[in-house]
This record gives structure tokens, sequence and C-alpha cells, in this order.
């Protein structure tokens, strides 16, 4: 027979879902989640082992996708109180996990008044053709990816603001010629490789003015190394100082 050990805490059972409060540092509500939810509640009822973790306040630390499930269902709830918890336990929670995108870690760090994320938000928002890594990466002005930990841990720093903003709107200049790949990954991966490390040789504008003159030279490839030999190529067109752009 399995032997019981210390207990350190207990679960509660109520249907009063009005007792708990929403903290906004939390991450984002998903609506599609919570039907999910609520749906395999309505065949399964409340999960054996699965309960919502508050603090002593009655703020929702875990599980507040769970809590709004049995709210539209109509099931009790069962919970348990975690003293002392806060922000700092929700990220802990989650650092790891999967259960948390990126978009959840900044939302958090927003509502916290970091102004890197606040900053990294609003790029999102005026560049939401791109994806939040290659956002970091415009950030930065980098090409190396911004460590998983490091960013959910709120230690994300902007570097210029307006060199982002400049290689992101030099990629929209390619959407009219390069449509359905000019924000995919790879390619804008290969790009900011060679603003960030080839700004002495490689001008933008002019690899702009090599592709109006030759719209069906730049195609899809199938990795960075390869998008960056095609941007070489059509660099080179017609120049006497052929330039090295992978290496």
């Amino acid at each position: 027979m399995f032997t019981k050990d210390k207990k350190v805490n207990d679960v509660y059972q109520t249907s009063n879902y009005g007792k708990f409060i929403f903290r906004d540092d939390n991450r984002v509500i998903r609506p599609g989640h919570v039907k999910e939810l609520a749906e395999s509640m309505r065949l399964n009822g409340w999960e054996r082992g699965s309960y919502i973790v508050i603090n002593e306040k009655g703020e929702i630390i875990d599980g507040q996708n769970r809590l709004l499930a049995a709210k539209v269902v109509g099931l009790p709830v069962h919970y348990t109180i975690e003293e002392g918890t806060g922000f700092t336990t929700i990220q802990n929670l989650n650092c790891n996990g999967l259960n948390w995108a990126k978009s959840d870690h900044v939302n958090g760090w927003v509502k916290k008044g970091n102004q890197n994320y606040v900053i990294l938000e609003n790029f999102m928002k005026e560049y939401s053709d791109f994806r939040i890594s290659e956002h970091l990466m415009f950030l930065q002005n980098s090409s190396t990816s911004f460590l998983k930990n490091d960013f959910n841990r709120g230690l994300f720093v902007v570097n210029d603001v307006n060199v982002a903003r400049q290689w992101a709107n030099n990629l929209r200049e390619l959407k009219p010629y390069f449509e359905k790949y000019y924000n995919k990954s790879m390619f804008v991966r290969a790009m900011i490789r060679l603003l960030a490390r080839k700004g002495d040789v490689f001008k933008f504008d002019e690899f702009l003015h090599k592709v109006k003159l030759r719209p069906t030279s730049i195609v899809p490839c199938g990795s960075v190394d390869h998008y960056i030999e095609m941007v070489e190529n059509i660099y080179n067109f017609k120049r006497k100082d052929k330039v090295n752009l992978r290496f």
C-alpha cells in the first residue's frame, strides 16, 4: 500500500467563480483554449488531480483558462492556496514549459513596466507581418537568436529601434517582388545576417535596384545559406567589383 507523506496543502471546491481575481500580468486568455477545455469538461467533468492555484489574496497564479471553462459548463472548481505567490511564481511555473508563448511573456513584462518589452510589443504590432523571433533580431540589430530562458525572465534589451525599423522596412520593400516569401523566417534571417554583418559592403538600396532590374532572379531557397548565396548573385549582377557575402 502506498505510504502517505507529510501533508503540505489542502484542495478546496467552490462554485463561487467571482471570488477569484485575474492578474493582468498572467498569460493572455485564449478563448479557443477555453472552449476546448469546456467541451472536455462537458464530457468528462473536472479532471481529477487538476486544480487552480491561487494566492492568499484570491489571485489566480495558475489555471485561469480552467476556471473560465468550468464557469461556462457550470462545474465547481477545485483550487489550492499557495501563500506568498505572485508574478515570479507565475513565470517560474511556465518558463520551461510549452504552455506559455513568447507573447504571453511579453504581455507579462509589459504589465510589470519593463520598457524593453513595451518597445517590443509596439514593434510587434507595427510589423505584425513578421514573427516574434525575427522581431527580437530586428530590435537587437543582430542575427543571433536571443536565449529563451533569458527572454522569459525579462532580460531582453533593445539596441537601436531606428535601425530595427529600417531593416524591417527594407524587407517590406521586397514584398512586391517576393510577396509569398519576403517575411518567411529563413529569408528574413538571411537578410538580417547580411545587414548586421556585411553592412560595410552590402547596401540594401543597390540590392533592391538589382531586384527591380531582374525580378525573376529572387526565388525561394531551402536554407539561410542558400538565400545569402542567391542575394550575392543578384547583388553582383553587372558589378565590376564583385563582393563576397557568404564569408
